[in-house]
């Protein structure tokens, strides 16, 4: 259904033009301020990726009129490499595409690259609790209501309960059925 890939310079002014959509802030960001990036801040945090890095942002693409296009963004940060905890974000910015399974799509595809190409054992998220539609994609991709932080998020409709989110390897493994092989190796 969606293809998840590195954001590119191509990417730019797709991403923008959601950061400008108020109503797309609203729900990837309770409206915050800090969410409008200048189309050139966007910009030099594309160059400036590099795979390597503890924070990274992907684009999700899906097929609309016949081609690939990007409806959203979805992002890991403050990945720690001892622990392997990672924090994940997530918007679709093409409003024609919500409430139709592309972010759950995403969120299965990325939440699998994080356990087996970074090898996560915790995947971390949040978002305001008014944001019903995420909170049932990241439970139906497995994640799991671990507290929930009173007034804790700023919203351009005052502040509004924090709800946290995680999900372990473990738990993802369970869920899918299988276990993940590693490559031994040989004599």
């Amino acid at each position: 259904m969606v293809t998840i890939r590195p954001v590119e310079l191509r990417d730019v002014d797709t991403l923008y033009r959601f950061r400008l959509d108020e109503e797309v802030m609203f729900w990837a960001a309770g409206g915050f301020a800090d969410a409008m990036h200048s189309r050139g801040q966007i910009e030099e945090m594309v160059k400036g990726q590099k795979a390597s890095d503890a924070s990274r942002v992907f684009a999700i693409e899906a097929e609309k009129d016949g081609e690939q296009v990007v409806i959203g963004q979805i992002s890991f940060r403050d990945y720690n490499r001892i622990n392997r905890n990672v924090t994940i974000g997530m918007f679709i910015g093409d409003r024609d595409c919500w409430s139709r399974g592309y972010g759950t799509s995403a969120l299965h595809q990325f939440v699998q690259m994080l356990f087996t190409r970074y090898g996560a054992h915790r995947i971390s998220m949040d978002t305001f609790a008014d944001n019903k539609r995420a909170i049932r994609c990241y439970e139906k991709c497995g994640f799991a209501i671990e507290g929930v932080r009173r007034q804790a998020m700023w919203t351009l409709n005052g502040h509004r309960d924090q709800v946290m989110m995680g999900l372990l390897r473990e738990d993802w493994l369970k869920a899918r059925g299988d276990k993940l092989y590693y490559i031994e190796e040989q004599e």
